[in-house]
């Protein structure tokens, strides 16, 4: 049962990926309550590229709200109107120069659900073909080539944080065992 009503609300940042929205709300026991939101423009996908002898491709990347390089999975943006697999295939072969003849689905995820509504529909990319790798003018990555056991110890020891990187490993191992 939905108990909670929005009965104001106010956008103070507009942005080309996102919007922040400062919403009043009431409570289930009568109270009110503001809210702070960001509102994507767009959903993303994540791919975990697997090459033919099980190993996956990752990318380093400078990532500014933590000051750091992150290891992570081949990621990106919906452009307007572009459906989740042929953004991922676009992005996978933008990324690292590979294009997968198997891409196969594995879930769609929101992430932060307390303070926005960021959605990332996750793939796993097989039987790979190099092709040539195509940045943006403002990225700049490093494509690095890990085992299974390589990456479930970089998460293990907190080298890998990327909670979308973490779930999409995993999920192929618990794929590949059955």
């Amino acid at each position: 049962m939905h108990l909670y009503k929005t009965t104001h609300r106010e956008k103070i940042f507009k942005g080309k990926i996102f919007d922040v929205f400062v919403d009043d709300i009431t409570l289930p026991g009568g109270g009110t309550a503001k809210r702070e939101i960001v509102m994507h423009h767009y959903e993303g996908v994540g791919i975990l590229p697997v090459d033919n002898d099980g190993n996956v491709f990752l990318i380093k990347q400078y990532r500014h709200p933590l000051g750091r390089e992150v290891i992570e999975i081949p990621a990106g943006m919906a452009s307007p109107g572009e459906a989740p697999e042929a953004c991922a295939v676009r992005e996978l072969e933008e990324e690292i120069g590979y294009r997968a003849q198997k891409l196969t689905f594995i879930t769609s995820v929101n992430n932060t659900v307390g303070v926005t509504n960021d959605k990332i529909h996750l793939y796993v990319a097989q039987d790979l073909i190099k092709t040539t790798q195509n940045l943006d003018v403002d990225e700049f990555l490093e494509v690095v080539k890990y085992s299974l056991a390589e990456c479930e110890a970089m998460i293990a020891s907190g080298e890998i944080i990327d909670s979308k990187t973490i779930l999409a490993i995993y999920a192929y191992m618990l794929m590949a065992r059955e």
